[in-house]
């Protein structure tokens, strides 16, 4: 049987209406339904596989049984005039299982209007049967949503505005995030009530005044992976959304000495780094500078605490940078 299914629906592109045998069919590799808005009809139980790509034209592809959708399998969709075609795609008697994604055709001549891609038995039936990724066009999102009517799951795309985001969160530390509710910072907004979400989930929620809202504390560390956004609410009600935000370490102190100093006259200079983050140290640098911001040169740490300069065999003022990724730290030398 792996074969028959894809040959019959690539007749179907030729063949204005077809039945096949009531049996389960399997699809591997690529196969198309027929042109226009012929309907076609499969009886039995339908499986794409894992390799399986199914080009859906514009007429409905009627399952009388289940579907299973293996991961790894596609269903491709096109959109070019379907704002005026009101049928569903896939129309399935059973229930639908497995993972399927969806990839839409080139939207040129979609108005953006809801268009429904398929239906199946809403009792066992797994909302992830089908899936899609997001695709931004012209300040909108084309996304998969699903709904239940009465007895029966139905998947559908629409277009979705994109809200602009405002760039409200500030991390304080490791495990603090604050909404900022200065108006004179923040655009003009002063909100009242606040949503934290962490990877689209709901971790707290309060009002400005009690509760502490406008914070949320992630315990002895935020999640270094996740991505954390506030809905805030002002007044008025309306609600604002915040650009997303990821945990940023923030820079462990660092000490830096150099001795001696004062320096005589042709001697070396040891600078000492202290810190606790080592591997901030495997790409450091001193350099060394003149009092008027000249360069003298540098000396590389190669992951040490403690490095060796020469300075210029000059008396005066010496600045040593330490230098590490987008952190730096100048400490003043003094050469007699």
């Amino acid at each position: 049987m792996k074969n028959l299914l894809q040959i019959i629906l690539w007749q179907a592109l030729f063949l204005p209406a077809f039945h096949t045998p009531a049996s389960a069919q399997e699809l591997y590799g690529m196969a198309a339904t027929g042109e226009g808005n012929t309907p076609i009809t499969v009886a039995g139980d339908f499986a794409l596989k894992p390799d399986g790509k199914l080009y859906l034209q514009t007429g409905t592809l009627f399952l009388k049984g289940g579907y299973t959708g293996e991961s790894g399998s596609e269903i491709h969709i096109p959109l070019k005039g379907n704002a005026l075609n009101p049928q569903i795609f896939l129309d399935i008697d059973g229930t639908a299982s497995g993972m399927t994604e969806i990839i839409p055709g080139s939207p040129n001549s979609w108005n953006g209007s809801r268009i429904e891609l398929a239906r199946a038995r809403r009792e066992n039936s797994a909302v992830g049967a089908f899936w899609m990724r997001d695709v931004e066009m012209d300040g909108y999102l084309l996304q998969l949503k699903h709904e239940t009517r009465d007895s029966v799951l139905v998947w559908y795309m629409e277009k979705t505005e994109i809200a602009p985001c405002l760039p409200l969160i500030v991390q304080l530390g490791r495990h603090t995030l604050l909404a900022n509710n200065n108006s004179a910072t923040n655009g003009g907004h002063k909100f009242t009530y606040y949503y934290w979400y962490g990877d689209g989930q709901l971790l707290r929620e309060g009002s400005h005044a009690a509760n502490g809202g406008s914070y949320y504390t992630g315990g002895a560390d935020l999640n270094k992976t996740a991505e954390y956004t506030v809905k805030a609410v002002d007044s008025a009600g309306t609600e604002y959304i915040s650009c997303p935000c990821h945990f940023v370490p923030p820079m462990e102190t660092v000490r830096i000495s150099a001795y001696p100093n004062p320096v005589p006259r042709n001697a070396r200079v040891h600078v000492q780094i202290e810190t606790p983050d080592k591997a901030l140290l495997q790409n450091a640098v001193v350099e060394i500078y003149g009092a008027q911001g000249q360069y003298s040169g540098k000396a590389n740490l190669n992951g040490q605490m403690l490095a060796t300069v020469d300075l210029p065999d000059k008396p005066g003022i010496y600045l040593l940078k330490f230098k590490a990724g987008n952190y730096s730290q100048t400490i003043k030398l003094i050469a007699e």
